[in-house]
């Protein structure tokens, strides 16, 4: 896309003049990555970081939305269909084989062919394959096709952190990145109350095909989102990243003054020759001697947080009728466990930035062993509640501490390839943990269970507290560089 294919698409917004244009065509040659990271870091908060916050981040609403009425759906053909707890974790792990391959495929395709152009892509996909799913009449048609749905909802989900940690400036990355993560809460808190209000009456089909115009009405929202000035600097294409600062700079209207903004942009020469890059990092570079120590350290940690979160959230409806309550019982007490993750998608945001990923992190992981533990010895409805509730809410805060992390510590050629692949173990995680549920919940019980994922999360803490850097403050290009340290 040239700069003037851009002044026309937002014409509407004057985002850029001619005269803008050819400035920004003659300085382009000059410009770099620290230039991007302080020329951002300087723009408040505004309509503009919001507008695009909410577009991109739909995704991940639509994401755990399909996820977890999915568990309800699967809840309700158990008894229709005749298959047992077992089968559901069989099917669900199909899905999170797609939701692997999404991951990991996605984020090199980012890196290749730019965020925004893979955001709108993996979107319409995603919508036809998940209503499509409320056609089919036998259980293995229905888990053939949970397997391409969740492979475009994981590449998709894949995509959006990066693409919005590239667009933000540092010294709100985190709270940004907590109200990101918020939208995976309204997924979470929405899918009880959509599955309550539609399967009982309209039935599973109804549930599945409501969610299609909504995920078309976001696509056309999405046609507006500017693509990444890191990403096209990347690749060459410096006149148009100069375009897009340009226009995000005319949107939000006005500057920080240099001295209240926190920037790594090099203050002298030496230390501007220290931060240029000394080669173009490839996907296979995540695991050369730079980066090796984060990246098993980011897998294992992925691993652990959505093995034992998809897990959990995909059988709690199972669990609970398990334990003796209706479906529609077992739906209500759903709500009051999966609001909880609300405050700890949002509250976690503000965590982070202020006690850094890294501990967060290791808080959210030991934090969640514990009330696993204990939700695995209730019997009672309001031991269930507190303790499903209180493992949802670290569950959560984790979430939000890795969502925020994994971006920070790869440059920008490799970030989404990265964050994908990163992806990819957590879905590896919950297809592991998934398979092991649903045999081991009714053979041993659901506290064997915990037992098992207890383990898995306290590695996990340990790996971070060992290996993982702190990024506190930190711009993207500068928290990439320290990836080693």
């Amino acid at each position: 896309m040239t700069t003037s294919q851009f002044d026309s698409r937002h014409a509407g917004d004057t985002l850029l003049t001619s005269t803008a244009s050819t400035t920004a065509a003659s300085v382009a040659g000059g410009l770099t990555q620290q230039d991007i990271a302080r020329r951002l870091d300087r723009l408040p908060v505004s309509r503009f970081h919001l507008t695009v916050l909410i577009v991109a981040a739909l995704s991940l609403f639509f994401d755990t939305l399909d996820t977890v009425i999915t568990g309800f759906v699967l809840a309700t053909l158990r008894p229709l269909w005749g298959f047992d707890a077992a089968t559901i974790g069989v099917i669900s792990a199909i899905g999170l084989g797609g939701y692997l391959v999404g991951s990991a495929l996605a984020g090199f395709a980012a890196d290749r062919y730019g965020r925004k152009r893979m955001i709108m892509l993996t979107l319409v996909l995603y919508s036809l394959f998940s209503a499509s799913r409320g056609l089919v009449n036998d259980v293995w048609s229905f888990a053939a096709l949970n397997f391409f749905t969740w492979l475009f909802v994981g590449a998709e989900s894949s995509i959006v952190p990066p693409y919005l940690a590239e667009l933000w400036p540092t010294r709100v990355r985190g709270k940004l990145g907590g109200w990101m993560m918020g939208f995976f809460a309204l997924g979470i808190a929405v899918s009880p109350i959509w599955a309550l209000n539609i399967i009982p009456h309209w039935g599973w089909r109804a549930a599945l095909f409501l969610t299609l115009p909504f995920a078309v009405v976001v696509g056309l929202m999405r046609s507006g989102l500017p693509e990444s000035p890191r990403w096209l600097l990347q690749r060459g294409r410096a006149a148009e990243a100069e375009a897009v600062l340009a226009s995000i700079e005319q949107r939000v209207g006005r500057r920080l003054p240099e001295d209240g903004v926190t920037t790594s942009a090099p203050t002298t020469p030496a230390a501007a020759a220290s931060t240029k890059p000394t080669k173009v990092w490839r996907a296979r570079d995540l695991l050369s001697p730079r980066f090796r120590k984060v990246t098993l350290m980011l897998w294992m940690a992925w691993f652990a947080e959505y093995g034992v979160l998809y897990t959990f959230m995909t059988f709690v409806p199972t669990l609970l009728a398990m334990e003796g309550f209706s479906i529609v019982k077992s739906f209500e007490f759903s709500i009051a466990i999966y609001a909880s993750v609300i405050p700890g998608y949002v509250f976690g945001g503000y965590v982070v930035d202020w006690l850094d990923r890294k501990p967060t992190a290791i808080l959210a992981f030991i934090g969640t062993a514990i009330f696993g533990t204990l939700f695995g010895l209730s019997t009672t409805s309001g031991a269930l509640m507190a303790f499903g509730g209180l493992m949802a809410f670290f569950l959560a805060l984790g979430s939000t501490a890795i969502y925020s992390y994994t971006p920070e510590l790869y440059p920008t050629e490799i970030r989404a390839t990265g964050m994908g692949l990163a992806s990819a173990w957590g879905r590896a995680g919950a297809i592991l943990l998934l398979l092991v549920f649903g045999v081991f919940a009714v053979l041993k019980g659901k506290l064997f269970v915990f037992v098992i994922s207890d383990v898995i999360l306290l590695i996990a803490a340990i790996c971070i507290a060992l290996l993982g850097p702190s990024t506190k403050g930190r711009s993207l290009e500068d928290a990439s560089t320290g990836a080693s340290d």
